[in-house]
């Protein structure tokens, strides 16, 4: 997927989802997609590597969506500023708590960014291949036709 491609694909999600999900239905999806997005990178850049890049989109999104700070930096080990985990439950319920466009936006903008900023590290290519299981994920919006939890 290009870049150009996944933008197009995203604002198609973000009213896709906007129309059909409520705000707790696409936390969900996106929590579901940070789990997929774990499974993919750990084993390739780490814990901490993931957590950073998450850590770095929320920073960049906070700018269009103030409230995405809220969602605070994940804890980080004595060893230095580098965080351990993103907070996806954090982030999550606090997306919950929007309007249905504003987490639509929040979480197409956050996953954006997170594909983006990998870009920049691994290159367009094999962040295609390393990302398109979760992406695949994310288009489905399975997780938010999920009502159980």
């Amino acid at each position: 997927m290009t870049s150009s491609e996944s933008d197009h694909t995203l604002a198609f999600l973000a009213e896709h989802l906007d129309a059909g999900a409520d705000a707790a239905q696409i936390a969900r999806l996106f929590g579901r997609v940070c789990q997929e997005i774990n499974l993919a990178l750990v084993p390739i850049v780490g814990q901490r590597g993931v957590a950073a890049l998450f850590a770095r989109s929320l920073q960049l999104g906070a700018k269009a969506h103030p409230w995405m700070s809220d969602a605070g930096t994940p804890a980080s080990t004595g060893s230095g500023p580098v965080p351990v985990n993103f907070d996806t439950a954090s982030f999550c319920a606090l997306t919950a708590r929007q309007t249905r466009p504003e987490a639509a936006a929040a979480a197409c903008l956050l996953l954006q960014t997170f594909y983006e900023l990998l870009g920049k590290l691994v290159g367009r290519s094999l962040t295609d291949r390393l990302l398109r299981t979760p992406w695949l994920t994310f288009l489905s919006g399975s997780a938010a036709q999920d009502n159980t939890q």
